[in-house]
């Protein structure tokens, strides 16, 4: 079959007869395209890559790479040629920002953990978003480096590209997910402080924060199983290619708008949400302003909130989240919590926003996006945008929380403290408190 193609004759752009091989390499790019037009050569273009990525030994004794197309002149997708000091410089940014990303989140987990007083409704949701940015890293980042240095050659692992996309897409719902929780956390508190606050117990934000991560799961499944080890012809069909070779891409879905649907129910959707309850809180606390009073504060009960607050707190403000021991929570208190939350979802929607312009450009723009530099730049480029959202969280954590602040101080004196006293000697196990 392969050699009757061969054989078969085209009409080159001088109007003469010339065989498939000859055509093809003195063609550029758009010529060759437009020579998928004819049927032979559409199938030579799918044979071709079959037998190039999954007998290559079938082929090559015939057909030499410096007579014949290789496979990077033959695909239609540009194949962007990073030279290894462009690679060291990408590695070192994914690296660092993994780095950060991973300790931050893992502390962020920890201090929540070892800390009561910020073991909080509030505070669960935080942990729930730190693990789901701290695995996402520990996933994500080696997943783009192997991709870096490996090119167009996956690890030959059995579903790797399944597990690694189901996993990648479970984090990243889960983390969005978490962040709706929250805010609707915030809003039942600010506004429903009565009615409705015992909806969000702690108990209940625990089964709300499994009931999350398990929701997320199933379409994560199913997204990721349609990612395989795949090349692309010149002529721009998708091939599955064996174990070890190719590169891992989305096969499924023969749906016209699957990227216009899930731009809208995991980006449109929850910032409409979220804005929807910022906005309503925002206008409760601009009434408390006003009005100076609003509700008769429980006595003795305290917020939860992570925010530290004065002493002193005029006993005419709304308090949210009661609970025994402390202080009541101020009005001013409340909205730095409020502006610390607004930051996080901020920051997240702004790193995940290029995401979904990038799979809607490269799927509209299609053979022009091919030859585009930006184009090719968008991928990495959108997935360490990913990385830098969940590498900014718990330092968006330290800036805007005294508590949180205190307790990583302390977390980190707990740790490096007694090997700096173990060198003289002696260890103030005293100073150490076993309890942040």
């Amino acid at each position: 079959m392969l050699r009757q193609l061969l054989a078969s004759p085209l009409m080159n752009k001088n109007g003469s007869e010339t065989g498939i091989i000859d055509s093809l390499f003195n063609a550029t790019s758009t010529e060759r395209r437009h020579l998928c037009k004819n049927p032979t050569v559409s199938e030579f273009a799918y044979i071709f890559t079959e037998i190039h990525w999954n007998c290559p030994s079938v082929l090559y004794p015939s057909y030499t790479p410096t007579t014949h197309p290789t496979e990077s002149e033959l695909s239609s997708t540009p194949i962007l040629n990073v030279n290894s000091a462009d690679k060291i410089f990408l590695s070192t940014i994914f690296f660092v920002v993994g780095i950060i990303g991973f300790l931050g989140n893992l502390m962020t987990a920890a201090v929540i953990y070892r800390t009561p007083k910020l073991q909080t409704q509030t505070n669960y949701f935080l942990a729930s978003l730190a693990i789901s940015d701290l695995l996402l890293i520990m996933v994500g980042v080696p997943f783009d480096l192997v991709s870096l240095w490996r090119e167009s050659k996956a690890p030959a692992i059995i579903g790797y590209c399944e597990s690694t996309s189901t996993a990648i897409s479970w984090f990243t719902f889960s983390s969005i997910l978490v962040i709706m929780g929250l805010t609707a956390e915030r809003l039942v508190a600010i506004c429903y402080p009565f009615s409705l606050r015992s909806w969000f117990t702690k108990r209940t934000v625990i089964y709300v924060i499994i009931t999350i991560w398990i929701l997320s799961f199933f379409p994560s499944v199913y997204i990721g199983l349609q990612f395989k080890q795949v090349a692309t012809d010149f002529c721009g069909k998708i091939h599955l290619v064996e174990l070890g070779y190719g590169s891992c891409d989305f096969v499924g879905w023969n749906f016209a708008y699957t990227f216009e649907v899930m731009l809208l129910l995991t980006f449109i959707l929850p910032i409409l949400f979220i804005l929807y309850c910022y906005v309503r809180i925002l206008k409760t606390l601009n009434i408390m302003t006003r009005n100076q009073t609003v509700h008769i504060p429980v006595a003795n009960q305290t917020s939860d909130s992570s925010v530290i607050t004065t002493p002193t707190i005029k006993q005419n403000f709304l308090h949210i989240h009661q609970r025994q021991c402390g202080p009541p929570m101020s009005e001013k208190a409340q909205k730095v919590v409020i502006k610390m939350l607004v930051t996080i979802s901020v920051v997240f929607f702004i790193c995940y926003l290029p995401y979904h312009v990038e799979r809607l450009i490269v799927w509209y723009s299609n053979e022009s996006c091919e030859q585009s530099i930006v184009c090719l730049l968008l991928y990495p480029i959108t997935g360490l945008l990913q990385y830098i959202s969940a590498t900014l969280n718990p330092i968006i954590y330290n800036l805007m929380s005294y508590r949180f602040r205190t307790a990583f101080r302390l977390l980190l004196k707990r740790l490096f403290w007694p090997i700096r006293n173990s060198k003289d000697g002696k260890i103030d196990h005293a100073s150490i408190p076993l309890h942040l």
